[in-house]
């Protein structure tokens, strides 16, 4: 009796799927193979990826992504000798580095991934730019290994000229570096050519200390929220825009006057004044003029908050009395210092008086905003009940 042969075949073979051991990945994430030497990306197998190295070697021999295809044949070929059942494959971004470059990139392993299915990988590269696309990788297979080939006579080249690159295309390191050494440097440039170069290193040193005290006081961060907010009430046509841009110009004509009132006291003094007394001068001249720009802000915000009946009016209801007891507190203690030197009953008058107006305006201002509030719910009790 004839007994039927048995074929067994594997589930991929219809797909035309490859189980390998191991990738080896080279990755150029510039695409250089494909705009120097016209080669589309994922290439895959030895010759393919030999074909690619010329081509590119052709038409760029200082490519560094030459090395990296040869380096990815080179491990091919060690661990094809050791018996393992191995693929590789170079797989190539976009041109635009960034969002492009990664999706590019992850694609194209995907679609590998779907003919040569493993789990594990060897990544080739030729520097840290390339290393970045590890994360993208590792989400999808196992790295076991990363070669990195670099030319011996440039040893850490490609990774310190792409630190340097990411730094300077970073927004957040630019502002923080090139914005104040280029002022820096057109402040000098214009007090030498105004022919007065004996006061460069003093504007000089006047805009380094000021960026000082604004980084070290976190006046980048209050900027940055003024004007996302101004921008987002510009978007949502709301008031506070135009209070924003009223507080804008108060906060503006606050420090004129108050940088005047230090300048008249310099010119006018007898002796030279202290640091302590000159910003008593600035803030006593200067603080009205910074609650008023305050006060037009969360005026704004109130109007808004009444016209879209938003539970958070009750909580702005009080802020207005609460600027106007901080600007009574500071005008009282800068004018106690102002005065304590000759007239030190007036100074304590004015501390005293400073002191208890802000008391009795804060008390009226929570006093106001519960009436507000008891009264809004007491009306809404009323139309309920009807």
């Amino acid at each position: 009796m004839m007994i039927p042969a048995i074929i067994v075949c594997s589930p991929y073979s219809a797909i035309g799927v490859t189980i390998v051991d191991m990738l080896i990945i080279c990755i150029d994430k510039d695409d250089d193979i494909g705009v120097k030497a016209g080669v589309k990306s994922p290439v895959i197998g030895r010759e393919a990826c030999l074909d690619a190295a010329a081509r590119l070697g052709a038409a760029d021999p200082e490519d560094s992504d030459v090395n990296t295809i040869y380096g990815g044949i080179n491990a091919y070929d060690e661990l094809r000798s050791e018996g393992m059942d191995v693929e590789v494959v170079c797989i190539a971004g976009h041109r635009d580095l960034g969002l492009k470059s990664d999706r590019a990139v992850a694609q194209q392993l995907d679609d590998i991934l779907l003919k040569y299915p493993t789990e594990r990988a060897i990544l080739v590269s030729d520097g840290a730019e390339d290393e970045s696309v590890m994360p993208i990788l590792q989400s999808r297979v196992r790295i076991e290994s990363v070669k990195r080939v670099v030319v011996k006579q440039a040893q850490n080249l490609e990774s310190t000229y792409y630190i340097i690159k990411e730094l300077i295309n970073d927004p957040k390191v630019a502002r923080v570096i090139f914005i104040p050494l280029g002022v820096t440097f057109l402040v000098y440039a214009a007090s030498t050519l105004l022919g007065n170069a004996n006061a460069a290193p003093v504007a000089i040193a006047t805009l380094i200390g000021s960026y000082l005290l604004y980084k070290g006081l976190s006046l980048d961060s209050l900027l940055e929220t003024f004007i996302f907010n101004l921008r987002k009430s510009f978007q949502e046509a709301k008031l506070t825009f135009v209070t924003y841009l009223i507080s804008l110009i108060l906060i503006i004509m606050a420090f004129v006057r108050g940088s005047l009132a230090v300048l008249d006291i310099v010119v006018n003094a007898i002796s030279q004044p202290g640091i302590i007394t000159l910003g008593a001068v600035f803030f006593n001249s200067a603080i009205w003029w910074f609650v008023a720009a305050l006060l037009a802000i969360v005026i704004g915000w109130i109007v808004d908050a009444y016209s879209e009946e938003s539970e958070a009016l009750y909580k702005y209801l009080a802020t207005p009395f609460f600027l106007i007891a901080m600007g009574t507190l500071v005008w009282g203690g800068t004018s106690y210092i102002l005065e304590m030197q000759g007239r030190m009953p007036e100074a304590v008058k004015s501390l005293g008086i400073g002191i208890a107006a802000a008391i009795v305006v804060s008390f009226i201002g929570v006093q106001f905003s519960r009436y507000v509030r008891n009264l809004t719910q007491y009306r809404t009790v009323e139309i309920i009940d009807f």
